[in-house]
């Protein structure tokens, strides 16, 4: 199968489907899944879509289109993604995904065996 993601300077006008992402990166937890959301929506979205935050509306949006569980209390991921290590706060429920955060998404994820 070959890999979705490429640098962000490579992907085209019409981006990625989320969807494909979320089965590539085999996300296992909503803090992950939200990496990978404030990933996708920073560099694979259509370039329309494009955005640098995250809010909680749109990771609402895009875990349903990805078919990922939404969590129980879904107002606290974001919330915990950060305290996690992986998006910056920048206010009034607006987040940015760091360099912690990049990095899991384009390095790390999905996670092997070994890496558990």
């Amino acid at each position: 199968m070959p890999r979705v993601v490429a640098e962000p300077s490579i992907t085209t006008a019409t981006g990625v489907h989320i969807k494909a992402l979320k089965d590539e990166k085999q996300p296992k937890s909503a803090i992950e899944m939200a990496v990978v959301v404030a990933y996708y929506l920073s560099h694979l979205a259509p370039l329309a879509d494009r955005k640098e935050t995250i809010t909680l509306k749109d990771l609402e949006t895009q875990f349903k289109i990805a078919g990922f569980k939404l969590p129980k209390k879904p107002q606290f991921t974001l919330t915990n993604t950060k305290n996690a290590g992986y998006l910056d706060s920048l206010g009034a429920g607006a987040y940015k995904l760091n360099p912690v955060g990049y990095n899991l998404v384009v390095h790390s994820l999905p996670r092997h065996k070994s890496d558990a």
